[in-house]
């Protein structure tokens, strides 16, 4: 019996001796005596594994007592991974600062470093990690763009590396763990004569094991391979990984520069913190002369064009748990990966970079809810769920002995989800690496070299996610979608929007060429998914178009099929809450988007012009129903003033806000009074009502109950009771907006979607109009009371110190409509309108913007709240502010 097995032997039969009644004491040398036989359930489980990291001085490894049944199997897991021999201290961290300092002896040899001209241009390099995910790419981009022979390290265990059929891939085994590599000393010596570069992208990526557990590996292996360099004078170029820089205690923001070992206490993932002491070694490594780059890169997706994927990485496992499960857990992550084959590219590429560390960032990172909206839209049918839920059903699901357990995609996960590291404050992993918790690597240095060398990453778009779901679904690793189809109607006969034939038919003039400058869903995650569900563009692209005689910059707008939208949105409701969800189907025709791809369409084509002056100037339009192609070409207004300005309240003056004000009870004046005229318009779709808004109680409650948290955590408290007062009494409140005098409203008035004309921007007015209204995205348009815009306009310009002046931008208003149209309006009656519109904006804007904030975050929403329950003190519910 070794010492390790003799001291495991001990500690369980000391730890279950109160669980021996019945059952046979192991004897000395009894070795094969399983845990069961000895008593071990799930909480003698925890007391066992806590006795034995006592008295072994080191932290085991998640669920290593339930893979090892016994002490022979469980010394024989330690010993291989260097357990049971690390010095115990009081202090996790003193092991990792000490394996930081690189021996002296390893140092460069000064006749024999070889010049450093990158990955491409080396003669001989020894790869770590070939049979690896990341590694295999990597071998794949060497012998692709370059002429190197190419030796590949690998274990006795390792998979063979397929034959390439160039003759340029070598391999030799050994073992990272082991000194010289397990290699003999003559191949060793003849090793460090023959590479001119080493590119160690071999690690055991591992999410539950602790430091100790992955020490051998990652951490001897590096520096093992340091040593090779050295005596080799070949440059090192190590992949370590940015989750170094996830730290709770550092800074909020670093970049390329930061020394990740300065912040080690606060990086609590013992991979992570393998990498730490990893770079740590090759920096000091750097210092002492020899050549050294180290590569960042985030979490590592799949392939871009064939969806190949790793199926042991943590978003494919969560992915595949949270199908399962039916539900995802409700947390603040940014998925910030790029493809493996793409970060291969970029590790060769760099390798020639004067940078010493580079960032492998995703230009624009996606947040985990939208991934797991698509995965809806996909067919499955996943909703969110607090984490702390998500946690318990996880919990039952994996236990040791449920029903299943063993064969649950999260199941070797289990410690990572459900685990406190004492230093964490009492939160798990997840929890410490939500944005708001850990520092933040910008890439902005790597990204901009990238760029210089022509480098591009594919969006982390819905298209890519379908690739990846393709390939998941293929493999057998996720059952198909339970709605097949859903996703993916398509629309027959769709036309091709950007051909220059098409466009010289809707502008009238000859297009020569179309150059898109920005694409549409960068900023709307509707436009997006819809462009997917549909298999075509929809959105504002803006676009050059070259024509005969010079180009023109314009603003070609596709619209999204109401169906695609209603779509979407259904998805999205049910995705946040069961409750919303159903509620949102039942009413899916009063929610505004029905007519909505027509309807913008419509109001682009009125030729009065009252009302084309507050419109952008209209190139031309198109629309066919046949093939639902409904397009507008408008000029680009992207130079005038005040363009997205929803989060910059403080650029809205009082001559701003007056221009707007105007030019909206301009727009207002036109139709105002012409209620049969316009309901009789086919593209009107669905007009509010008092008895409609009462109909759909059960979405404001859900919508209400759904945005309590988060409007209270914005405003106060009291705004979640007001919330609900307002819904229960909708019936008595919304029949002065019925009763009053109706027009078409824009009904998404806001700074989103209005900008400024500027005698300072190109402008050609009179000169006594310097500021006019320019107003767009009049898909949600209706007949309804003009105070509704008023109150969603001043929600967004106004903040909680200038909210006094509501009462006179009202006033403002009513008589600058009186103007307009001669009408008298009651100045009682207008007030009394503007109450209601006020609450409308609450129980229905408000809150369904709280749905998509939980998906995609709506920077300017807490703010606009706050501002709402400032201006409802004016305009109490029966008095009662």
């Amino acid at each position: 019996m070794t010492t390790l097995e003799a001291t495991i032997t001990a500690v369980a039969t000391r730890c279950l001796q109160g669980n021996l009644e019945g059952r046979r004491k192991p004897a000395t040398g009894d070795l094969d005596t399983s845990f069961e036989l000895l008593g071990l359930d799930s909480l003698a489980t925890i007391e066992l594994a806590a006795a034995l990291e006592d008295e072994l001085g080191c932290e085991l490894p998640a669920d290593v007592l339930v893979d090892c049944t016994d002490a022979k199997s469980l010394a024989a897991r330690l010993a291989r991974l260097g357990l049971g021999d690390v010095r115990r201290t009081d202090d996790p961290f003193d092991p990792m600062f000490a394996d930081a300092v690189l021996p002296d002896d390893i140092r460069p040899s000064g006749t024999r470093v070889h010049c450093d001209t990158g990955l491409r241009n080396a003669r001989r390099i020894l790869l770590t990690g070939a049979t690896g995910f990341l590694g295999s790419a990597l071998l794949e981009e060497l012998l692709h763009s370059s002429d190197a022979t190419i030796v590949c390290l690998v274990r006795p265990t390792s998979p063979l590396i397929p034959s390439s059929g160039t003759g340029r891939v070598e391999t030799i085994t050994g073992d990272l763990s082991h000194p010289r590599l397990g290699l003999s000393e003559s191949r060793y010596e003849a090793l460090t004569c023959e590479v001119d570069a080493v590119c160690h992208a071999a690690a055991a990526v591992n999410w539950v094991f602790s430091y100790a557990g992955l020490r051998a590996v990652n951490v001897l292996g590096t520096l093992e391979l340091l040593r090779l360099a050295c005596r080799a004078g070949a440059p090192f170029h190590f992949v370590s990984s940015l989750s170094t820089c996830y730290s709770t205690s550092g800074p909020r923001r670093v970049d390329e520069d930061f020394d990740t070992l300065s912040e080690l206490r606060g990086i609590h993932l013992g991979y992570a913190q393998t990498k730490v002491v990893g770079e740590a070694l090759a920096r000091e490594a750097a210092r002492r002369g020899l050549p050294v780059r180290i590569y960042r890169p985030a979490l590592i997706s799949g392939h871009s064009r064939t969806g190949a994927f790793n199926p042991d990485d943590l978003i494919s496992a969560l992915v595949r748990g949270c199908v399962h499960m039916g539900i995802a857990p409700d947390l603040d992550w940014k998925l910030d990966c790029e493809p493996v084959d793409v970060v291969a590219k970029a590790v060769v590429d760099l390798s020639t970079s004067p940078a010493a560390v580079c960032h492998l960032g995703h230009v624009r990172p996606r947040h985990w809810r939208e991934c797991v909206l698509w995965m809806r839209m996909y067919g499955y049918d996943v909703r969110l769920v607090s984490y702390h839920s998500w946690l318990r059903t996880l919990e039952r699901e994996t236990a040791q002995g449920a029903g299943g357990a063993a064969g649950h995609p999260l199941r070797p996960l289990r410690s990572f989800f459900l685990d406190r590291p004492v230093q964490a404050r009492g939160l798990t992993m997840p929890e410490l690496h939500e944005e708001r918790r850990r520092t933040h690597a910008l890439s902005e240095r790597t990204r901009a070299t990238r760029s210089a060398n022509g480098a591009t990453c594919p969006d982390l778009d819905a298209e890519l996610l379908e690739t990846y779901f393709g390939a998941f679904c293929a493999t057998g690793n996720l059952p198909d979608p339970l709605v097949p189809g859903f996703a993916t109607p398509g629309v027959r006969g769709a036309i091709d929007v950007f051909d220059t034939r098409f466009l010289s038919s809707v502008v009238d003039a000859t297009v020569r060429r179309v150059d898109i400058l920005s694409a549409g869903s960068d900023h709307s995650i509707v436009s997006e998914l819809t462009a997917w569900r549909s298999k075509r563009p929809t959105g504002l692209f803006r676009a050059r178009l070259v024509l005969n005689d010079g180009s023109r910059d314009v603003f070609i707008k596709i619209k999204a099929l109401d169906s695609d939208v209603m779509a979407v949105g259904e998805a999205l409701a049910g995705l946040v809450d069961p409750a919303v969800g159903r509620a949102y189907r039942r009413h899916i025709g009063r929610i505004g988007f029905a007519a909505s791809d027509a309807r913008e369409i419509a109001i682009y084509r009125q030729t009065d012009p009252r009302i084309t002056k507050y419109l952008p100037r209209v190139l031309g339009t198109a629309a066919d129903e046949s093939n639902g192609t409904w397009v507008a070409v408008l000029e680009d207004v992207s130079a005038a003033a005040l363009v997205d300005s929803a989060d910059r309240p403080e650029d809205w003056g009082q001559t701003e806000i007056t221009a707007a004000v105007d030019g909206l009870a301009d727009l207002h004046a036109v139709w105002l009074g012409r209620d049969d005229e316009l309901q009789r318009m086919p593209w009107i779709g669905h007009v509010p009502t008092a008895s409609a808004s009462e109909a759909m109680i059960d979405l404001w409650t859900a919508l209400a109950d759904h945005a309590a948290p988060h409007f209270s955590a914005w405003a106060d408290p009291d705004i979640a009771q007001i919330h609900q007062r307002l819904v229960a009494g909708v019936a008595d409140w919304w029949q002065p907006l019925e009763e009053a005098p109706r027009t078409l409203i824009h009904h998404d008035f806001n700074p989103r979607n209005l900008c400024l004309r500027s005698a300072l921007k190109g402008w050609s007015g009179p000169v006594d109009e310097p500021l006019r209204l320019c107003a767009y995205d009049w898909e949600l348009a209706t007949l309804g009371a003009p105070q509704r815009d008023l109150a969603e306009f001043l929600c967004f310009v106004l903040t909680d110190r200038t909210t006094a002046d509501a009462g006179r931008w009202i006033e403002h208003h009513r008589v600058a409509l009186e103007r307009a149209s001669g009408a008298t309006i009651d100045a009682k009656r207008w007030t009394r309108g503007f109450r209601s519109a006020l609450y409308d904006l609450l129980i229905n804007r408000f809150a369904m913007y709280a749905v998509v904030h939980r998906v995609r975050r709506q920077s300017f929403l807490p703010r606009v709240v706050r501002t709402w329950r400032c201006l409802y003190q004016q305009f109490p519910l029966d008095g009662v502010a």
